[in-house]
């Protein structure tokens, strides 16, 4: 071969060389499998997994010192080189996997609330909190006076008489749950706010439970307790290199709060993409004295930008992004049925961003989950305590949901867990930079002391916001909510400075209510004798007008209302039930706001009398939040239809009987005018209120209970002394209008009067009208 020709092949064939491993190198990453995602359960990546998210353009703050915020800067003189390619990695813990995993991790925190507020207990799963106990918040009325009896003993010096109760009656505000659905037959048990995966590159990297990648049949696990709360895993490529080291460390902090430092620290030359996904707030254990299912997911946004450029506001009031426990659940059911028939269902997956959020332009804040007394939520982290930055889109772009059923055998949709991820944006990790994933976490009850505390990181979040008193979405119109914060200030102001006592709060709060609509109940209750005297003194005149017109109803009704006229009597003096109309925003108020402010959680009633005199045996009125459980609290909760039973009540039993005394002897006599069938209404109206109400609360919190009660009772006293009253007026029938002069009627003064009259002039125009038909230029032309 000629050396021109040599010079000319040699060139080709290295070429060649060059591409086919540079192709081999390209197809190997795209097409081979990692070990790690064969090792991550499929259950743990959530169904709907977005690849495609773009990172905005701000980075996040609160980085540490020296580092900067980790994130690759274009302008920074020449930029650093990617990292190379690599078929997968793998998470190991620094030791390997081989120490301390025989013993649980240390936990944070203590039950002795002179200690902490909590103790957290920890999992290697994920790094997540395996349990959150309060140290003095118990889950029952009773454990709750026992305690406090056996700190007034130790505080004053003396042996304490009452043993403390047991730690299994500690309310447990959160822990492991399980996972379990058609992807994950088995169940996976999931800690909270568990680590999931970390997306490098590309490849997605197995951060939960622990991986046998590597091992020959031991176990190796992902994270490594360096220290109390404080977790360390590291990231190796297919090299066996060490590529970025993950640490995450919980530290307790004031007011319920949880800070989470979560840093990814680049241990190569080279920039690293990454995106960050981590188990969210879970939906909450119910209530035992829960009157209802009342679990709900909230989120704190910025408005949009246009409108409050300076970005110092946090809202929370969009009810539009309100999501109830139950309607997430059904909403994953019906994504399953479309998925199931090859439909695409996205949107089912995802709780932010949502369409509410994309059309108004909302930037996430806060997302946290309630139940009836408890949250927990994730949100900015703090500095020093204080909010640094309002915004929480720099760590959580998205929130991804999926539903479990704990328990195979048990269907019903309040057992049913609602899981959510936290995803962030993605992210280039500067080479060996550190960068951090921080955020804070509440955890504890929704006490308007704690969250709306002046001046406080969590009233500068509207986290305040997530107290709301509120029954449903659909009472949204008819629950006011400054009318609740209204009264349960008044009960607190009566509680702590004037009765000393929440159930004589309530009785006082009934007594003012009652004594503001006094004037208006004798006003109304007045026009009700009045108007049953004066009906009864024209039944002869009414009649004769039946048989007179007994063929036409509409000829009866106007000469009916003609007699009445002439007779001064006014049908609207029949609004007898005004001043319970003007009650019921209050009762739906206190009902509320007696359902949900933990300020009455386990309050007793009358000082404790009734548990004072057994011995704290009888647990009646021991807790004005849940049932009055007269004969005795059963041991677990017992369903019945619609009712969650937690023992046997007598409230609701003697409501219905002051019910029936108040339809019995109270009611005014029913109108000579009206048809048997309006009587058979208004008898079967009677019966209802008395058998319906008392079935409708009888699971209901005893304060609103004994609210109803006490004003239903003042009622009968107030209508027997109006009754007496009204015996002693002149109810006669007054005499016949007199014409004016001009041949038109006297006006009524009062505006019911006019009303009344003008209806009637009206009436009397249309039957002309329709006796000598239309007017002339009307009608038709032959």
């Amino acid at each position: 071969m000629s050396p021109g020709a040599r010079r000319i092949l040699i060139p080709l064939i290295v070429a060649g060389l060059a591409l086919g491993v540079v192709l081999l190198m390209v197809l190997a990453r795209s097409g081979a499998e990692s070990p790690a995602d064969e090792n991550t359960p499929p259950a743990v990546e959530p169904a709907e997994t977005p690849s495609d998210t773009t990172s905005p353009p701000t980075t996040p703050g609160d980085e540490p010192a020296g580092d900067g915020d980790g994130v690759a800067d274009p302008d920074a003189g020449e930029p650093a080189s990617p990292a190379p390619a690599s078929t997968f990695y793998v998470a190991r813990a620094p030791d390997r996997g081989t120490r301390g995993h025989a013993t649980p991790p240390a936990t944070l925190g203590s039950l002795d609330p002179q200690v902490a507020q909590a103790r957290i207990e920890f999992s290697r799963a994920g790094a997540g909190i395996a349990k959150v106990t309060f140290s003095d918040i118990w889950a029952s009325a009773r454990a709750r006076h026992l305690a406090a009896e056996h700190r007034e003993a130790l505080a004053a010096g003396d042996t304490p008489e009452t043993p403390l109760p047991p730690d299994e009656l500690r309310y447990v505000l959160q822990e492991t749950q399980t996972l379990r659905n058609r992807r994950w037959p088995q169940g996976l048990d999931i800690p909270v706010l568990a680590a999931n995966q970390l997306e490098l590159n590309g490849q997605r990297v197995n951060l939960f439970d622990y991986n046998r990648a590597g091992a020959d049949d031991a176990e190796v696990y992902i994270w490594a307790e360096t220290a109390p709360g404080v977790f360390e895993t590291e990231i190796f490529d297919d090299a066996d290199a060490l590529v970025l080291r993950v640490t995450r460390s919980f530290t307790l902090g004031d007011d319920y709060g949880i800070e989470l430092q979560q840093r990814l620290e680049n241990l190569t030359p080279h920039t690293h993409r990454i995106k960050w996904m981590q188990y969210g707030p879970s939906s909450l254990p119910l209530e035992r004295s829960r009157y209802m299912d009342r679990r709900r997911f909230r989120f704190g946004y910025l408005p949009d930008p246009e409108q409050y450029p300076n970005r110092d506001i946090v809202l929370a009031e969009d009810n539009d992004l309100l999501l109830e426990r139950n309607d997430v659940v059904k909403r994953w059911q019906k994504a399953q049925e479309a998925l199931a028939a090859g439909e695409p269902a996205e949107e089912f997956f995802t709780l932010w961003p949502n369409r509410t959020s994309r059309d108004r332009n909302y930037e996430l804040s806060w997302f946290g989950s309630t139940n009836r007394y408890f949250a927990i939520a994730v949100h900015p982290p703090l500095v020093g305590g204080q909010v640094a930055d309002r915004s929480l889109a720099d760590h959580v772009e998205q929130i991804l949901e999926e539903v479990s059923d704990p328990d195979p055998t048990d269907t019903r949709q309040e057992q049913k867990v609602v899981f959510t991820y936290l995803v962030s944006p993605e992210r280039t990790i500067a080479p060996e930079a550190t960068f951090a994933l921080d955020v804070g976490v509440y955890a504890g009850p929704l006490d308007r002391h704690v969250l709306g505390a002046a001046d406080g990181p969590y009233r500068t979040l509207a986290m305040d916001k997530l107290i709301l008193y509120q029954m449903s979405s659909m009472c949204a119109i008819c629950t006011f909510q400054w009318l609740a914060h209204g009264l349960l200030g008044f009960l607190t102001l009566l509680d702590k400075y004037v009765l000393f006592d929440w159930g004589l709060a309530i009785v006082g709060l009934v007594l003012v209510v009652r004594t503001l609509l006094h004037p208006l109940t004798k006003k109304t209750q007045v026009n009700m004798q009045r108007f049953g005297k004066q009906m009864s003194a024209m039944k002869p005149e009414l009649d004769k007008l039946q048989k007179k017109f007994p063929n036409d109803p509409k000829r009866m009704q106007q000469e009916q209302l003609r007699l009445m006229r002439e007779h001064g009597v006014n049908p609207l003096q029949m609004l007898g039930c005004l001043p319970m109309f003007l009650q019921t925003p209050i009762w739906i108020a206190l009902y509320a706001m007696l359902y949900f402010a933990f300020d009455i959680r386990q309050e007793p009633a009358f000082f404790g009398i009734f548990q004072v005199i057994s011995g704290g045996a009888w647990p009646f009125l021991a807790d004005l939040s849940a049932a009055d459980h007269f004969f005795g609290e059963f041991a677990s909760p017992r369903k019945f239809l619609l009712w969650n039973i937690t023992g046997i009540n007598v409230l609701p039993i003697l409501m219905g009987a002051i019910f029936f005394v108040q339809q019995k002897y109270m009611s005014p006599p029913p109108s000579p005018t009206m048809s048997e069938d309006q009587l058979r209404q208004q008898k079967m109206m009677k019966v209802l209120m008395v058998i319906m109400f008392p079935l409708m609360l009888y699971s209901a919190p005893s304060g609103l209970t004994l609210y109803i009660l006490t004003s239903s009772t003042i009622g009968i006293f107030e209508s027997r002394y109006i009754r007496a009253h009204v015996e002693e007026m002149d109810l006669k029938p007054k005499p016949k209008k007199t014409r004016t002069p001009a041949g038109g009627r006297k006006k009524p003064k009062d505006a019911q009067g006019r009303a009344y009259a003008e209806a009637l002039a009206r009436m009397e125009q249309k039957r002309k009208l329709k006796k000598s038909g239309p007017p002339k230029k009307y009608k038709k032309r032959r």
